[in-house]
C-alpha cells in the first residue's frame, strides 16, 4: 500500500488504505427502521440516474472534519470537487495540505503540493484503487454496476436521497466500515458524506453550492505526468 499525506480525505492514518466508497442495489427483502424497504433501493437509484443523465460537469467547495480516533482530535481540510462525466474526476485539498487526486479511464493519480508530477496508484493497491472508481461511478455513472461490493439501504428521502453503503469485499471491509451520502433535493449534488473506517476514524465532508455543466479546463482533469 502506498503512503499519502495524513490530513488527506482518502487516506488511513496507520497505513489501512483509502476508505471511500461507491453505492449499491440492494436485496428487495431487508427492511429498514423508518419503513423504508430494500425495494426503493432501486427505485432511488433510477431517480438519482434520471437527474443526473444530462449532467455534463459538477463543481462543488467542500469542508472535510476528520475525527482521529486514536488521537481524539479533529483536522479539518478545504478543497473543491470538480466531475467531469463520463469518467473523470478530480479532488483537490487546498493549502495547507496542497494535495490532488485524478481518477480518470487509466487509473488513479496523486500529487502532493512539493511535487511538480501525479504519481499512478499501482494496480496492488488494495482498497485504494477499488473505492476512488467507485465514487466516481456513484457521482456520474452506472450505480448498478456496484453491486458486487456493497450493500446499499435507503434510509431517508428528507431533503434529498440519503443512501447507506456498507462494503461486501473483505478488500474494503479492511478500510471501510459505512458510508452515508446525501444528496441536495435537486438529487444531482452532493451535499454531505460521512465515512466511519475501519480504524475507528471518521471524516464527515460537507460540500458547498454545487456549480451544474460550468465549463472546465481539460487540463485540469489531466494528472500532470509528464
Amino acid at each position: 500500500m502506498i503512503r499519502l499525506p495524513r490530513r488527506s480525505f482518502l487516506s488511513a492514518l496507520t497505513g489501512s488504505g483509502l476508505a471511500l466508497a461507491g453505492t449499491a442495489l440492494l436485496s428487495p427483502s431487508i427492511a429498514h427502521a423508518d419503513g423504508i424497504k430494500g425495494d426503493d433501493v432501486k427505485s432511488a437509484l433510477d431517480e438519482l440516474a434520471k437527474a443526473r443523465a444530462n449532467l455534463k460537469s459538477l463543481v462543488a467547495p467542500f469542508v472535510q472534519t476528520r475525527q482521529i480516533g486514536l488521537l481524539a482530535t479533529e483536522v479539518k481540510s478545504r478543497g473543491e470537487l470538480t466531475l467531469v462525466r463520463p469518467d473523470k474526476l478530480r479532488w483537490e485539498l487546498l493549502p495547507p495540505d496542497a494535495t490532488t487526486y485524478w481518477i480518470t479511464a487509466s487509473g488513479v493519480y496523486f500529487r502532493s503540493g512539493s511535487s511538480g508530477k501525479a504519481t499512478k496508484a499501482p494496480a496492488g493497491a488494495g482498497a485504494m484503487s477499488l473505492v476512488l472508481g467507485d465514487i466516481m461511478t456513484f457521482m456520474g455513472g452506472d450505480l448498478s454496476t456496484l453491486s458486487s461490493r456493497y450493500d446499499l439501504t435507503v434510509p431517508s428521502r428528507v431533503g434529498g436521497i440519503t443512501l447507506v453503503a456498507v462494503p461486501k469485499s473483505p478488500e474494503l471491509k479492511k478500510a471501510l466500515a459505512r458510508l452515508e451520502i446525501k444528496t441536495t433535493p435537486e438529487l444531482w449534488g452532493m451535499s454531505r458524506v460521512t465515512m466511519d473506517e475501519a480504524s475507528g476514524d471518521k471524516s464527515v465532508i460537507e460540500f458547498g453550492k454545487s456549480e451544474r455543466d460550468t465549463a472546465v479546463d481539460p487540463k485540469k482533469m489531466e494528472p500532470p505526468t509528464g
